[in-house]
């Protein structure tokens, strides 16, 4: 028998961005402080927490945990506990549906398939300093068993606005992906529209409707991201971040990305360093 695999399956472009397994210590409560990626996690022992404005979540030990980007959370850390992450996006996803469907962590349901994988990945990310070809293949389906899993996760309301969103995103993955490949060069909409092969009119109407943000919002909010992990993950210049992200000028990165992260950028790069002990990054 053949399986056809519409919506949620082939819509998803997820991109990894740092995995392992270590013991969280000190450092994790005063560096550990990224908010523009998902993190998956699981940690072995009970201990760990987080807090925001609005409430307070326990990672609860031997279960997964999935914590939604945005999330302006403080960590807290009673003793040592030792914890399997990995740190993502997912293509095309915004911010608005993002706080919408995920306003705060969630416990995923138990998972054999998933769970088993988990348990291989926490002893070959112990003894690496990479994410190679092999090794990210095997993380990033963690992350889509995840994914699949996420649906069960969620009440019926919001399972089947994942499940509407994911569906008109398949329409515009070809254009999700060509954003992701090209931020560092001009992105107009007459261009994505011939992509989309729609009209400019239907195109910035379907990519609202599905994406929750027009076209140009979408694509600055992305660039904005990816300047936050070149901060964090590299020791480019600024002006070379800039280039690379597609802003004109250092200056015109520094105004945008303070209006959106709420600092500049080399106060964010001081200010939220990742421990070297923590990255893991893909290769």
């Amino acid at each position: 028998m053949s399986v056809l695999f519409p919506g949620l399956s082939d819509s998803l472009h997820v991109r990894l961005f740092s995995a392992g397994y270590l013991e969280l210590g000190k450092w994790w409560t005063q560096t550990d402080h990224i908010r523009n990626m998902w993190r998956l996690c699981r940690t072995d022992e009970d201990g760990a927490s987080l807090e925001w404005a609005s409430g307070q979540f326990q990672l609860p030990a031997g279960c997964f945990a999935l914590i939604p980007p945005g999330l302006d959370f403080t960590a807290h850390l009673e003793r040592r506990v030792h914890e399997l992450y990995v740190h993502f996006e997912v293509i095309g996803w915004g911010p608005a549906m993002i706080h919408d469907l995920f306003p705060e962590p969630i416990t995923l349901p138990e998972d054999d398939l998933r769970d088993q994988l988990a348990s291989q990945l926490r002893e070959e990310l112990a003894n690496s300093d990479h994410l190679g070809p092999a090794l990210a293949s095997r993380v990033k389906s963690l992350v889509h068993l995840t994914l699949a899993s996420m649906e069960t996760a969620l009440p019926e309301d919001k399972a089947t606005l994942l499940r509407r969103v994911t569906d008109g995103q398949a329409e515009l993955l070809d254009v999700l992906r060509y954003i992701d490949r090209n931020l560092d060069k001009p992105l107009d909409n007459a261009s994505l529209a011939r992509i989309a092969h729609a009209s400019e009119s239907c195109f910035i109407r379907r990519f609202k409707e599905t994406v929750g943000q027009t076209p140009g919002r979408y694509i600055q909010d992305r660039r904005v991201d990816r300047a936050a992990n070149l901060l964090i993950s590299t020791d480019d210049s600024i002006d070379e971040i800039a280039r690379r992200c597609g802003f004109a000028t250092r200056y015109y990165l520094s105004r945008v990305f303070s209006r959106r992260i709420g600092r500049p950028p080399a106060r964010y790069r001081k200010d939220r360093p990742v421990s070297k002990v923590a990255q893991r990054r893909v290769q």
